[in-house]
């Protein structure tokens, strides 16, 4: 069973839309700049309605910054954690972590449309030259979430699904850059902080499925969704 109809939703529908012992809560706050607490109140009652349906199993995602020492707390943050322990609290309860998931469409607002659409168009932008920002497949996603989900006993109960290695944000944008076939318009600040993420789990479950993080993934996807060849 999948809730949710967004990108994340439609990957894992061909999979798990017709299974009814797990429930694929794909749905919610999604936005890391959301500060209504109504859009947060929404998530939780769906979260406790899923909690007291029948089902066998429920898959919650939540966010990898929330295992980043050095992420900024926020209001979307403070709700996140709070989502994980509720649903890890219950005993059919798995969370797999997410960090900047890439795919086909998707909200305009997401890191690489972003960057895509104003490198395209030209308008100025502002890079943070130490930040580190994790980009990941939604099909790379969906494979490696369906190994875990069914390999169940083999894995702890909160997996972050990320590429081992995070990407500074200036190699993003050239690759970018690269893809879209334009020299963006930016300036860069001497900001930001490294993207913390202990994903040794999920590179066990990518040796399993055969998925390849390695120093060029990034690239990959960014090609894969962006390249004007």
């Amino acid at each position: 069973m999948i809730i949710g109809r967004g990108m994340v939703a439609t990957a894992f529908a061909p999979f798990w839309q017709d299974d009814r012992h797990v429930c694929i809560l794909a749905a919610g706050v999604s936005n890391s700049r959301e500060v209504d607490p109504a859009q947060f109140e929404r998530e939780e009652v769906l979260v406790r309605s899923v909690m007291a349906a029948d089902v066998g199993r429920i898959v919650y995602f939540g966010s990898c910054a929330v295992g980043n020492p050095n992420e900024t707390e926020s209001p979307y943050l403070i709700h996140k954690r709070r989502m994980e322990s509720l649903v890890i609290g219950d005993p059919r309860g798995r969370v797999l972590r997410l960090p900047q998931v890439v795919g086909r469409g998707g909200n305009p607002g997401t890191l690489t449309n972003f960057l895509s659409a104003r490198i395209a168009s030209g308008e100025y932008f502002e890079v943070w030259k130490n930040a580190e920002r994790n980009l990941i497949d939604v099909d790379d996603v969906c494979a490696l979430a369906t190994h875990v989900i069914r390999s169940d006993e083999r894995y702890p109960r909160i997996v972050s699904l990320a590429d081992p290695v995070s990407t500074p944000m200036p190699s993003i944008v050239q690759a970018m850059e690269e893809s879209v076939g334009r020299v963006g318009n930016y300036g860069l600040l001497d900001k930001g902080a490294p993207f913390i993420i202990d994903a040794s789990d999920c590179s066990r479950a990518a040796g399993e499925v055969g998925i390849d993080f390695d120093g060029n993934y990034y690239k990959r996807v960014i090609a894969k969704y962006y390249s004007i060849s």
